[in-house]
Formats: C-alpha cells, structure tokens, sequence
C-alpha cells in the first residue's frame, strides 16, 4: 500500500515571495482575487511597500490641461490606466477651495502638485504676487494637503524674480522622499525655486514637519564661475525644463550647453554640460542604471526628412578617464517611423512620453497626434492613444492599479 503524501502548508511569507515574482501589476490583481486570505496579504501595507521597491509603477497615462489622458488598448497598462481613471477625480473637486484656478505643476509618486493665483490676483499682471497658494493631491484617493505660505524671512530672501512656466515667478515641484521618509507612504516633499536677476533661491517643505526651510542660495556669480558663461551683461540665464534622474534635478540653459543641476541629498547646485551638439531641447534625462543618468533627444535628418531619437549616458568618474568637454557616451541612436514629425513632451526616470504628426499637417490645422510611451529599460514604443490637439506641456502618470495603491497623503 502507497504511503500517504502529505504537504507542507505554504505559509504567508511564502506566499509573498512567490507574488513579488510574478510578472505584472495585472497578474498580482488577478491573483489576490483567488481568494479572500490571498487579497488580505496582498493589500497588507508592508507587502505593498515591498512591492513598490522591487517594482516600478507602470505607465499608466499622462496629464495635461485637459485632465488625464490613460493609455488605451493594446497598451499593456490600459486595464489598469481604465481602472485608475474610473476611481480618480482628476478634476480635484475635493480640494476645499476647488476652481479653475488651479493648474498642475508637477506629478511624482500617484501625487499632483496644483498651484494658483490668490483670489482676486491675475497671474498676467505683472505685479501680480510671486508666492503662490500650492496643495498636493491623490487623485486616486481624493485626499489633499493645502501647503501653508512661505513665512516672511524667507520670502524676503527673493528679490528681482524671473518668469517661468505658466507666467509664474516661481516653480514648485514634487521631491522624491528623504531617507528619514522612505518608508512612509504618506510623506511626501515640494522643492519651491526661484530664479532670480543675480542669485538661485529655494526652499524646502516636509509633511513629516509641516514647514518651510531653506535649502539653497547662490549667486549666479559664483554658480558659473569656471564654466565659461559670463555674468557680466545685463541679462540673466534663464534655465527650463526640468528633468529628474539618480537624485539629481536637471534645467536646460537657454542659450549654452548647460545643465543646472540641484542635488537632492546635499541639497546644492551646481552645473554640468550637455553633450555635444544638443542644442536644441526639450531633452530627456532618465536613470540609466548604476547611478548614471541617461540622455533622450529627438534630433531631424535634414537631409532625409527623418527622425532618430538619440541617447547618450553620462559617465561616471571612475569610468575612464574625465573629459572637460564631453563625459557623455553616446549609447545608442533609435530609428523612427518616417512620414512623422516627433517630439518629446515628458520623462520621469524610467518612460518617456513622445508625440508625433503626419509632416503633411499645419500647425494650425493639425491631424491626429499620436502618443507614445518608451520603456527606457526595454526601449519598448507603446501606443498611449490618439488626441486632436497639440501638446506643449504634459505629466506623465505613473501608478499600480488602486486596488494596489495606498493613500499617499
């Protein structure tokens, strides 16, 4: 007579082992509505915040100042992106004081940044304030935070501001989280800069605190000193733009081949080149592993009529010898389809987002744009979905399906 075989039980942290191996957000959805013990350790904070460090959020869309755009089949994000626009108010009629007024400065971790005008203040104005009112939002779980002022001995410290995006003298973004917050996945950071006539100004706000600070002050002097950029004339640089990658913010100088770069961790900036002969933004600085950044730009073939989409990956110090002029190494250059115009319109470290139009339409009475996603880890197009307008400014989205995402604030 055959012995009986008895099984050993899988236990919880098996389980999770065996989760964190499967391929996709879509098939982890699938999995945990086996049953009810599967969903409860699946949605258990802890596993999800594993998850999150060993996977990065999938594409989801992309926000612009139409509302959110989510990618559509066959993208392979767009059961998720479906399900994710469906719960989400990316309208924001949950903020307190919801209107028109606000407008989107910046997307990171499932959070929107808004900003606007106090009431009664034209942004056209050009007396109109430099400080102003900012909230950051989870769309997906319609909680948000209104930030508080910037108290008065700091905003003293700005003086003869210039105008970025939107018309606004000032450009708040989203920071990644310090080391101190990682691990909370309701603690978020803004970064508030300000491009000034002789100096760089920003400030920092935590939500594990609740204040501002400053975190960085310098003179346009002393910051391009060495770099060949005089100081002397009248006019001020002007850099735009703005890129994150492996800790470090990136603008664009407008009329050099100069990177303005503010590292995260000390908190200091400081200026890099661009490679040669990228001339002519917008660019996109993405991670491009082992702590390097790596460089998208879409350059035309004249000749041709055609478009390549170029990536270039800064050295390290330690990875040869250090060139003054050109520590980039150009990695790769991507064909792409003909007959199209491209452009790019956004990046965070791991997606690009790329737009293209037949060459035949006007500006004026454009054809359909098409949107593109590109993995910059498997250099994989996806199609995102079609619109009738143009695009000059946008945010991509990324996010895990809500019934894998925690509040974030």
């Amino acid at each position: 007579m055959a012995e009986e075989v008895t099984s050993l039980p899988v236990t919880d942290d098996l389980l999770a082992e065996i989760f964190l191996l499967l391929p996709t957000p879509a098939d982890l959805v699938r999995a945990s509505a086996a049953c009810a013990s599967f969903r409860r350790l699946v949605t258990d904070r802890a596993f999800l915040r594993r998850l999150r460090s060993l996977h990065a959020a999938p594409f989801l869309g992309f926000l612009n100042h139409n509302g959110f755009h989510p990618a559509l089949p066959p993208h392979t994000s767009a059961p998720a992106a479906r399900a994710v626009s469906l719960a989400a108010d990316f309208s924001y009629s949950f903020l307190p004081s919801h209107d028109d007024g606000w407008k989107v400065r910046d997307v990171r971790d499932g959070r929107v940044l808004l900003d606007r005008t106090p009431e009664d203040d034209d942004a056209e104005d050009p007396s109109s304030p430099v400080f102003t009112e900012l909230a950051v939002c989870d769309p997906l779980h319609r909680r948000c935070l209104q930030l508080p002022p910037i108290p008065d001995d700091l905003a003293a410290s700005v003086e003869h501001p210039q105008r970025v995006e939107f018309q606004r003298w000032c450009e708040p973004f989203l920071a990644p989280p310090s080391q101190a917050d990682e691990t909370s996945e309701t603690s978020f950071r803004v970064i508030w800069m300000a491009q000034c006539k002789t100096k760089l100004v920003a400030f920092l706000f935590s939500s594990t605190t609740g204040e501002w600070r400053a975190v960085a002050s310098q003179g346009w002097a002393d910051l391009l000193a060495g770099t060949g950029v005089s100081t002397a004339s009248s006019k001020s640089p002007v850099f735009f733009g703005r890129q994150y990658a492996c800790g470090c913010f990136y603008w664009v100088m407008d009329w050099r081949e100069k990177l303005l770069t503010l590292d995260t961790t000390t908190m200091e900036f400081s200026i890099a080149d661009l490679p040669p002969g990228c001339r002519r933004p917008p660019i996109a600085i993405v991670d491009a592993g082992g702590g390097r950044p790596g460089m998208f730009s879409v350059r035309e073939n004249v000749a041709g009529s055609t478009f390549d989409l170029y990536y270039t990956i800064r050295r390290n110090n330690n990875d040869g010898p250090q060139r003054s002029n050109n520590r980039w190494q150009m990695e790769r250059i991507i064909p792409l389809d003909s007959g199209y115009r491209y452009y790019l319109r956004s990046a965070t470290e791991r997606y690009l987002l790329l737009i293209r139009s037949e060459e035949e339409s006007s500006s004026l009475q454009m054809a359909d744009v098409e949107c593109f996603s590109l993995d910059v880890k498997t250099l994989q197009f996806q199609s995102v979905c079609r619109l009738k307008h143009h695009i000059l400014r946008a945010h991509i989205y990324t996010n895990f399906p809500p019934s894998l995402s925690s509040q974030t604030i």
